[in-house]
Formats: structure tokens, sequence, C-alpha cells
């Protein structure tokens, strides 16, 4: 059955100048974070546009583009994790189409309010750390078993069970980002840093890979109903990609600790903006 064919955002001049600003200046904080931050972006197009599928069908591709963008300065910095890309980002591409195509099934209010919870959650937990790192306890803290040295790139926590866990994690991601078009980096960011104990800059640049493949195929899911407007996604896109560029440089000049308190300030701003927009969209 032929996908219907829907009608285009219809942007303004004026409109599209304000998103191709916006886009810009949260590509700067995407890049250096490894977040796409579409969960920002989105909240912002759907207080333009009454189209939600569009909205976030194009959402999901200026996150892939601005994700293609900072993914050479992580690159070149050995900032991405391969076998991390790999374990959660294969999960995560499946269920990010598989949510994009039926992206209908499941009304959005009930997954943005899924959403908001689980970020609250991951934002007092990254402030927790943070709190930690800027004060260490007084009694010295207990070696790992073995004594075994700090893995900056989290491979050693990738134990069986760990993997099975964190595929799942994944694959749920993958989903809910696919059907309400975003790539939700924040979901993993916190996965990266908390659980696999990676070194902050590694867990940026090895998240904003695993969003460049999700993001690809969630947005594919979503171009085979139509549901993107070019006109939008161009101009998004070119701004977000230069913002990406900027921030994705800056990722190695930040100290640690500054960048997980940035991670978590990300997440506490942008939680109110999914729990309006969850309101938003619930059915009278």
């Amino acid at each position: 059955m032929p996908a219907a064919v829907l009608t285009p955002l219809d942007a303004s001049l004026t409109q599209l100048v304000v998103l191709g600003v916006i886009a810009f200046f949260i590509g700067i904080v995407a890049g250096m974070i490894g977040i796409a931050l579409g969960i920002i972006r989105l909240p912002i197009m759907l207080a333009m546009f009454p189209n939600p599928l569009v909205s976030a069908g194009t959402n999901l591709g200026v996150s892939v583009l601005g994700g293609i963008t900072a993914a050479w300065p992580h690159y070149r910095g050995r900032r991405v994790v391969a076998r991390v890309v790999i374990v959660l980002g294969l999960p995560a591409v499946a269920g990010s189409f598989a949510g994009a195509r039926y992206a209908d099934i499941v009304p959005a209010w009930v997954l943005l309010a899924v959403i908001s919870s689980i970020l609250s959650v991951a934002a007092v937990l990254t402030l927790a750390q943070v709190w930690r790192f800027a004060h260490p306890p007084l009694r010295p803290v207990r070696h790992r078993p073995r004594d075994e040295p700090y893995d900056p790139t989290g491979v050693s926590n990738l134990k069986p069970r760990r993997v099975l866990i964190d595929g799942s994690l994944g694959l749920g991601i993958g989903l809910i980002g696919g059907a309400v078009g975003m790539v939700l980096g924040a979901f993993r960011l916190p996965v990266l840093v908390n659980v696999l104990r990676m070194e902050p800059r590694l867990a940026a640049g090895t998240n904003n890979a695993i969003g460049v493949f999700a993001g690809t195929f969630g947005f594919a899911g979503h171009a085979m109903n139509n549901n993107f407007d070019l006109e939008v996604l161009l101009v998004m896109g070119v701004a977000g990609m230069v913002g990406s560029f900027i921030g994705a440089t800056q990722t190695g000049r930040v100290d640690s600790n500054r960048l997980r308190l940035l991670i978590a300030v990300v997440m506490v701003v942008v939680t109110p903006l999914v729990m309006y927009r969850a309101w938003a969209v619930f059915p009278d």
C-alpha cells in the first residue's frame, strides 16, 4: 500500500531564518557533547508547524546532517570507540527504523511522557556524578578487584550480560526515538558515562557516531512515508552542520567534569520542554 503524501510545512522566509539560527547554536552544543539535541529542536518546530509527523521526520534528518559533520572531528580526535558503537548502535538502528516506519501506532503523548521521566532520572544521576567528582570523599576509595586499571573506553565493562542489557536498551531507545523524531542521544550518554564508565570525551564522540547511524535509519523510515520537508531540512541541516563542526572541535578542550555538568544542564533544560510537548498533544 503506497504511503500517503503529506503536506509540507510551508515555512515562511522569517521562519526559515529563525530555524536556521536556532539550528546553528544548538549544533554548537550538540557537537561539543555528542548529543543531537533534536529534543530541543522538535518542540520549537512543533510550536511553528501543526504537522507532528513531518516535523519529526525533518528533525531526524537535521540530526543526521549535524552528526555527520561532528563525526570527523570526533574520529580524528580518537573519541569514537568502535566496539561500543557496534554493541549499542546495531540495536538502535533496528529500533529507530521500526519506530519511524510505524510511528502512528503509539500516541505521541505516551512516548514523550516516558521520555521526560527517563530524562529526569538521567539528569539526577549525572548531576550526582558531577558532585562526586567535585567533592571526592575524605576516606580513600576502595580499589576495584585485583586493582584493575580504569578503562576510559568502557570496553572492559561490556560483559555478556551487559551487552544483552545495553543492546536491549539501545533497541528501546531507537524505537522511541524513531517514532517521535529524535535520536535521543541524551538517553545513551548517561549509560555510556555512568554505566560503562566511559571518559566523557570518548562518550561524546561514541554517542555521536551511534546517533548518526540510528538517525539515518530513522529518517529513512519517515522518508518512506514522506514525513519530511526538504526546504526546512536543508536550511536547518546546513546551519546545524556548521554549528556541530565548531562544537565538535572544542570537545577535547573542555574539562571532563565541566563536560558532565554541561550534559546534566542540557538534560535539566530539555526535560520541561518534553513534558510540555506531552501535555500539548494529550488528547482532550
